[in-house]
């Protein structure tokens, strides 16, 4: 369990350090990005190898980050995959660059309505292929890989939910052929399919975009109820336990 903390605290980065990775990667490697939340976050402690795989993880959520920054030294901000945080970036990037776009996630037939409704926000965003989150068998996956790299992307954003959309990324940068970013994104396709930006302006000017989910999504509440509390314990006890472990006098 400290070996696993340990590991996934470390790769718990800032929005800078990813920046700053990115421009050094200059489309020589693939880089790798998820997001980590209260409910994400135990699901990735349970799965060091997977954790390994990451480039950067991303706080997402401010009860994450609240915790980890008073646990530890390296100092993060809230980012998340949406247009309160990194998704506007990495639109408004990929279409002053006229990088090519390929969206994998949500349920049947929603990627392409998410999709109409980002080409209204960034006419001139290049979304090369699109395809839903299910795939019936691991030949499937592959076949959908092997399409997607064909098209050369730069950007791949793939929105399956914790671990399966981690699990991918690490697929795709083992099957494709040409370097390219990877981000996870949860549910921001399925969202993005009831309205291109999701939250109300007034709810991320407030910090509630937890509160907005919630009314909307019953899975959510039941997150808030279930894993959140659970995981604020969980938390605290492993990262004192750490401490109490690391000033213990070595034998």
């Amino acid at each position: 369990m400290t070996k696993s903390v340990n590991l996934l605290d470390l790769k718990i980065k800032s929005k800078y350090q990813l920046n700053e990775l990115l421009s050094k990667g200059q489309g020589n490697e693939f880089i790798l990005t998820t997001f980590v939340n209260p409910f994400s976050y135990n699901v990735l402690l349970a799965k060091p190898e997977l954790v390994g795989k990451m480039d950067v993880i991303l706080s997402d959520g401010s009860l994450h980050k609240t915790l980890h920054n008073l646990f530890n030294p390296n100092k993060v901000d809230r980012t998340s995959f949406d247009f309160s945080s990194l998704a506007g970036d990495v639109f408004s990037n990929a279409e002053e660059n006229n990088s090519k776009v390929v969206l994998i996630g949500a349920k049947p037939g929603l990627v392409d309505i998410a999709k109409s409704n980002f080409k209204e926000m960034y006419p001139s965003l290049n979304i090369v292929l699109t395809h839903h989150g299910y795939f019936k068998d691991e030949a499937e996956q592959e076949a959908i890989i092997k399409l997607a790299d064909s098209c050369d992307p730069d950007i791949v954003i793939v929105g399956m939910g914790t671990p399966h959309q981690e699990y991918f990324l690490v697929k795709y940068s083992q099957i494709a052929s040409n370097y390219c970013q990877l981000y996870t994104c949860g549910g921001f396709i399925e969202q993005s399919a009831i309205k291109a930006d999701y939250y109300h302006p007034l709810i991320k000017k407030l910090g509630l975009r937890w509160l907005q989910r919630a009314v909307m999504h019953s899975h959510v509440r039941q997150r808030l109820i279930k894993d959140y509390p659970r995981f604020v314990i969980k938390y605290i006890a492993a990262h004192l336990r750490n401490r109490l472990i690391s000033k213990a006098p070595k034998k």
